[in-house]
Order: C-alpha cells, then structure tokens, then sequence
C-alpha cells in the first residue's frame, strides 16, 4: 500500500514538474510537433558524479550518456548508463540485522542469536536511463535546462557476512524509478557541449541525488543539416 502511494505522490510530482518547466512557446505548439523525425545518435560522452543515498555512504558514480537530439521543439532526449557502490551506513546495517532476528523468532521461537554480526554490507546501482531535457531559447552559450526522465535500476548487494545467503538475495532487487534534473550546459555548436547537472532518483528500493559534471562530443552532423544551417 505504501508503495502505491508513493508512486502516486511521485507521479503527480512529475507531472506537475513537467507542466512547470515547459517555456510557453514549447506549450503553444501543435501535439503532431513532437515526433520522432529529428532522433538519431547525435553524440556521446563521460560524466562523473557525487552521489548522496539515503542509508548509504556517499560515493562517486561513472556514467555514459548520449544525445538523440530534439523529439520536439525545445525537448532533448538523453539516454545515460551510471554506476556506483558504497557501504551501507552503520545504522541501517543495525536496522536490518534487528529485522533479521525478529523474523528468525517468529518462525523460530527460542533458535535464534541476540544479536547479529552483518559486517560490511556493501550496496551498488546500475543504471539505466532515459530523460528528456527541457531547453529554453537563450541567446548565450551558458544554457540552463531542467527535466524528467525514467530509469531501470539493477541494484547489488554484497558483503562477506551475507555472500551466498537470504540477505544478499533481498539486497539484488531491480527497480523502476523516475529521475528529476536541472542543470547548465556550456553548448560549443556542433564540436562539444559541457554540462553541470543535479539529479534525483526515486525508487520504491533506494532514493539518492547526484552532483554532476560531464560532457559530450557531438558527431559532425549530416550534410543537409548543414545546408539548412547554412541557409538560415
């Protein structure tokens, strides 16, 4: 039920996000505006990260993103795969180990330890995601963006405790999430754009933001893309 509820409350959030970070000029257009007529694998880049998980240490994250380009005027879609592991923190080891025994005593009353050693439980997220940037006219080549996205979260735990057992089968879960971002982009034209970014993720498993800095190299550009520059 609390699951529910939380995709609920989250669903509304990013509706609500996305109503506020389209410029009134992207809402003025036509639906038939937004189609799939300019995608194509533009570039690809390298980011690197600081990661904040709730119950978890912080960390860095590595990641690969790319650009399709515009699927719509002022809508950028950037597909990303991230990685990171850290340690669970201290208390939340606690916490599960608490769980742990309670469940050991009522299936078996008087069988089970006081207390469990769980030693150094370690927790780490592939991801997969796909986002789509919000990106206003600006006359300048400092750009600010925001935007949405979902992802595909294929989360690992581990620890020499728990290795081959119950605990490490709960920790290796994979988990749909929604990803909320903002950020500034330095755009170079057709060679380079670098990017700062900020991020959340939510999932009914982990949440966590990232400070990011990355950037991608964009792959010279079709000749006709260039004439209709040129013609402009």
């Amino acid at each position: 039920m609390k699951t529910k509820i939380r995709g609920r409350v989250m669903g509304r959030g990013l509706i609500g996000l996305l109503l506020l970070l389209v410029p009134l000029r992207a809402a003025a257009q036509r639906l038939e505006d937004y189609d799939y007529e300019n995608l194509r694998f533009r570039g690809i880049g390298a980011e690197v990260g600081y990661v904040l998980p709730w119950n978890i240490e912080p960390t860095v994250s590595y990641g690969l993103r790319g650009d399709m380009g515009f699927a719509g005027p002022h809508v950028r879609i950037v597909p990303a795969i991230r990685y990171w592991t850290s340690e669970l923190r201290d208390e939340e080891v606690d916490r599960l180990a608490t769980q742990f025994i309670e469940i050991c005593s009522r299936r078996a009353p008087g069988s089970c330890p006081g207390s469990l050693d769980l030693g150094e439980v370690r927790r780490s997220d592939l991801e997969l995601s796909l986002d789509a940037h919000v990106v206003p006219d600006v006359p300048t080549v400092l750009v600010p963006y925001a935007g949405a996205g979902v992802g595909l979260h294929l989360l690992n735990g581990g620890g020499e405790a728990i290795d081959g057992t119950f605990v490490e089968d709960l920790l290796d879960t994979v988990a749909p999430g929604i990803n909320l971002l903002g950020g500034v982009m330095l755009d170079l034209g057709f060679v380079v754009q670098f990017s700062a970014e900020a991020r959340l993720a939510l999932t009914s498993d982990v949440q966590y933001g990232t400070l990011l800095v990355g950037g991608v190299w964009n792959f010279p550009p079709p000749p006709a893309a260039i004439a209709r520059r040129g013609a402009r």
